[in-house]
């Protein structure tokens, strides 16, 4: 892309995110004229950078969304939810568009019917068209066959040029394409030439000319105005055509149709082949339909565009090949299955001749012009590509580790050298560069801090689209938009965030009827808040629904046989409802599409221990549940503990170490041939860690206190026992690579002053 283009990616993102935050929140407060220009403004924005760019489809749509929100804007139309239905709707379009343009620097072949179908469904809502439905001309008119909707037209065409088509039919198989180019009366004063267009359609069948209204008297024609009608058949791919008149999208129609409608031909082959390649990419289809591919989704998106694609080159059929291998990349770029999904539903409505249409709908051209500089952000920004942040922070944490460095020859060189001037003045300078790093590493980090507000901008939709799926009610309140986080821990935490909400809504929140029984009222709230504390993010999600009953978690898990009877009948009731947590469990009855698997809140203790959180629950029955999330504002930085055990070093992150403790001897007890010690009311196993990494321990004093370290790791607590504990450091973890690549038990590796390199010791992955 070039740099303008680039530009429109950008923006666009951010005014669709705008628009649509601003939407949600007018359903609630109607009456704010700031947010309602606000919303006209990002639409009309919307509509001219997509003007520049030349989308005429996108703007089309826009175009019609405007004169709606204009309506609302002056007072003749009242903002219901139908409005904002279909203005969310129609922003979800664009976002879909936005992806495909920056993935293939084109809109899809079909945008110009669902922009029209979208502008139409803008319009009915216009004052004095409520109820009425987008008129047909004779022409557009369709018909029924057994392979599907034609229009008449397209029947009259094969018969009409039946000769011609059967002489110019190539030898290989081909997709055949109806086209119909109404172009508006006024064209030529645009710069069109609708001749010059239709001659640059390849694979050109048949072509037919003819008025679009009948003509008047010689006298009174008008030379300047375009009555024509420009119809055709083609051997060319829709995409292809699709593409010659995509500065015309509103008045031309393109239709692709079943081979089996065009007359026989000894030159053409057998359609068989055709139905092998249709029963592939249906058996495709079945495959991406397949929910919770999260495990294998590349491979499984990867092999279905690959089948996909292999048979439409059997087939011949090179274009719509292209089409299912770019919308593969698509697909794998985004995680999201989708563009490969609908790239092969379309190829199969080709196959059975479903048109794919982009009819004209007589409206006027849609404004072309920049977007207004006016409604650009007053604020300066300079973008900057994320890579570039990525280097300049790898480079940061590089500098952080020569100063590491720097302060073990500093001390060396003070072992050395005494109270030398030499040595001090290595000293001062050391500081100085100790100070200026710390600064500049702390400054580094900053530009990879985003607000809670990014984050939190995605759930008003959600809470008001499942909300209303449910037939619940239930508002959205926020605090701490303001705290800051790494980009890196925003993009991870959004996942499972998402199954929080969810769940809030979905086992949380009751129905009206069920919340006015129990006294409370009709509208539940659910509230996310983020604060800092330390150097940790703490996000807590809370609703005021039925809570979670201990006894009911109980008994599933009784069922689920998550646990031996014994040990499920020893948990306390905080204990048991921790459980939910587990893989595989959960309270609903039944399996819906919004919940009921048990993988939600599996996946947010997943996640959160592999960025290095927390996530604890309370819930009192009948008042609500609070899941809180403790985890670190930045990954591109490791605080560890540097520890000693058998002659060797270890790092341990300083996340997972709940405290350091010396246990005499007599604090020592055996539990089922283990050691362990109660701490606050708590048994807690010792692990020696010399022992674990199959080291010589040290020879044991009877008599002294044992140095242990505390820590926890996915909902599990152990003590490691070491000899020494050496330092605590600021390090740059490198993932394990090599032949230890697949080692377990380590998190990584760090370079110390020295020159040696420290393993460090996943945790979670070493507790018993």
């Amino acid at each position: 892309m070039n740099a303008l283009q680039e530009q429109f990616v950008i923006e666009a993102r951010e005014l669709v995110r705008q628009a649509t935050d601003n939407l949600i929140a007018l359903e609630r407060d109607a009456a704010s004229p700031e947010r309602i220009d606000s919303v006209f403004r990002a639409f009309h924005t919307l509509k001219g950078a997509a003007g520049v760019v030349e989308l005429p489809a996108m703007s089309i749509m826009l175009h019609a969304a405007e004169d709606l929100l204009a309506g609302v804007r002056n007072g003749t139309r009242g903002l219901d939810a139908e409005i904002v239905d279909t203005a969310l709707a129609c922003l979800d379009q664009v976002s879909r568009w936005v992806d495909d343009f920056e993935a293939v620097r084109a809109l899809p072949s079909q945008a110009g019917e669902d922009g029209r179908a979208m502008a139409e469904r803008l319009r009915a809502l216009l004052p004095g068209r409520a109820g009425q439905q987008p008129g047909l001309t004779a022409q557009n008119s369709t018909t029924k066959t057994g392979g599907g909707s034609l229009p008449e037209w397209v029947f009259r065409l094969i018969a009409a040029e039946r000769d011609a088509v059967v002489s110019r039919m190539p030898e290989r198989p081909f997709v055949a394409t109806a086209i119909s180019y109404e172009p508006l009366a006024g064209c030529f004063y645009n710069g069109d030439d609708p001749l010059q267009l239709m001659r640059q359609v390849p694979g050109l069948l048949a072509f037919h000319i003819e008025p679009r209204e009948p003509f008047v008297a010689l006298e009174g024609i008008d030379p300047y105005a375009c009555n024509l009608r420009l119809q055709a058949l083609s051997a060319a791919d829709p995409n292809e055509i699709a593409a010659i008149f995509q500065l015309v999208p509103d008045q031309v129609r393109i239709i692709s149709i079943p081979l089996g409608t065009l007359p026989a031909s000894d030159a053409y082959p057998t359609l068989g082949d055709h139905a092998l390649i249709r029963k592939v990419i249906e058996a495709q289809c079945e495959l991406l339909r397949v929910p919770d591919r999260r495990q294998d989704f590349a491979g499984c998106v990867g092999a279905a565009a690959r089948a996909a694609e292999n048979a439409l080159r059997y087939g011949q059929l090179p274009h719509l090949a292209d089409t299912i291998r770019r919308a593969g990349a698509l697909a794998l770029a985004h995680r999201d299955a989708g563009p490969l999904l609908s790239a092969l539903e379309n190829t199969l409505v080709g196959f059975a001749g479903s048109p794919s249409t982009v009819v004209a709908d007589g409206g006027e051209r849609p404004d072309m012009a920049a977007a207004s500089t006016s409604t650009r952000p007053a604020d300066r920004v300079l973008r900057v590509s994320e890579a570039k942040i990525e280097d300049l922070v790898n480079l940061a944490g590089e500098l952080v580790v020569a100063r590491n460095a720097l302060a073990y020859s500093a001390r060396q060189v003070e072992l050395d050298l005494g109270g030398s001037e030499v040595a001090r003045s290595i000293q001062r300078d050391r500081d100085a560069i100790d100070r200026l790093v710390t600064e500049l590493h702390g400054t580094v980090l900053q530009l990879r801090m985003v607000p809670m507000a990014q984050l939190f901008g995605s759930f008003p939709r959600l809470i008001r689209d499942v909300a209303r799926q449910l037939d619940k009610n239930a508002a959205l309140v926020t605090h701490g938009e303001t705290t800051e986080v790494d980009k890196t821990i925003m993009d991870r935490l959004f996942e499972p965030m998402v199954h929080l909400v969810r769940n809030a809504l979905d086992h949380g929140v009751e129905g009206p009827e069920q919340r006015r029984a129990a006294g409370k009222t009709e509208n539940a709230t659910i509230s996310i808040a983020a604060s800092r504390v330390g150097d940790r993010l703490v996000v807590e999600v809370t609703d005021d629904g039925r809570g979670i009953d201990p006894a009911v978690v109980r008994r599933k898990a009784s069922e689920k046989q998550l646990l031996p009877p014994d040990k499920l009948s020893a948990l306390t009731d905080e204990e048991v409802v921790d459980l939910v947590f587990s893989a595989g469990f959960s309270t609903a009855s039944a399996v819906s599409d919004i919940s009921g698997r048990g993988i939600g809140m599996d996946v947010v203790r997943t996640a959160m221990d592999q960025i290095g959180g927390r996530v604890s629950l309370e819930s009192k029955v009948g008042i609500g549940t609070t899941v809180r999330l403790d985890l670190p504002l930045s990954i591109a930085m490791s605080r560890i503990m540097v520890v000693e055990a058998g002659g060797q070093l270890f790092g341990i992150a300083m996340d997972a170490v709940s405290e350091t403790v010396r246990v005499t001897p007599d604090r020592v007890s055996i539990i089922r041939s283990n050691e362990a010690f109660v701490l606050r009311d708590r048994v807690v196993p010792i692990v020696s860690l010399a022992e674990l990494m199959k080291l010589p321990g040290q020879k044991r004093n009877a008599t002294a206190a044992r140095l242990l370290v505390v820590m926890e790791a996915a909902g599990r607590i152990a003590a490691l026992e070491i000899d020494a504990i050496r330092d605590r450091l600021d390090v740059v973890l490198k993932p394990m690579q090599g032949l230890l690549a697949g080692a377990r038990g380590y998190a990584g590796t760090a370079l110390l002053g020295n020159g040696q390199v420290l393993l460090v010791l996943d945790v979670k992955e070493i507790l018993p």
